[in-house]
């Protein structure tokens, strides 16, 4: 039995584990999972990494919004973010009034440690050649990206510290703070 009814938006810089909380997250709510960049990457017929090198990320912005504001149309659903998706004009306001948000904190050394372990190329962590950045320029640029987006990740309902914790004690947190925003409680 579902502890929450509602939308759970699911946000936090890259690494953070959106990907991987989110689906155990939704299998204990008993709800669908969606990770909003595996369904832009569907819908655009390539991954996101071609989406931002051909593109650009305005247009993968673009993209992001349009894919997200369906999610309205679904119930009883945790939809992982992508890491830069509440910076893009309304979204943060839109996801705040359609469901609970919660943000993945991780320290910023921690989330270089996971970016450089990664299996997962991400555009904006590349050099101008193509090559993941050294971990100096990579813990600059992500504390730069983190800076400028920490004040939006901090508006969201629920933040959950993720430092040195595991997922499964990270999943009952979000589960215990979810709790409060049960329609039926």
């Amino acid at each position: 039995m579902s502890i929450f009814e509602g939308r759970v938006y699911i946000t936090g810089f890259m690494g953070s584990g959106k990907s991987t909380i989110g689906p155990i997250l939704a299998n204990v709510l008993g709800y669908a999972f969606v990770d909003l960049d595996e369904t832009i990457e569907a819908r655009a017929g390539k991954p996101v990494q071609r989406i931002f090198s051909e593109e650009g990320e305005a247009a993968f912005r673009t993209l992001e919004a349009e894919t997200l504001r369906e999610t309205a149309a679904q119930e009883r659903v945790v939809v992982a973010l992508g890491g830069g998706a509440l910076i893009h004009e309304d979204t943060l306001p839109w996801v705040l009034a359609h469901g609970v948000v919660v943000y993945l904190r991780v320290p910023l050394d921690e989330l270089v440690q996971r970016l450089r372990r990664g299996r997962v190329v991400r555009p904006l962590l590349l050099d101008a050649a193509g090559r993941l950045l050294t971990t100096a320029a990579l813990r600059e640029k992500v504390g730069a990206m983190l800076d400028h987006r920490a004040p939006f990740y901090e508006q969201a309902h629920v933040v959950v510290d993720m430092a040195n914790q595991s997922v499964g004690v990270a999943v009952d947190e979000v589960v215990k703070a979810l709790r409060p925003f049960n329609r039926s409680a």
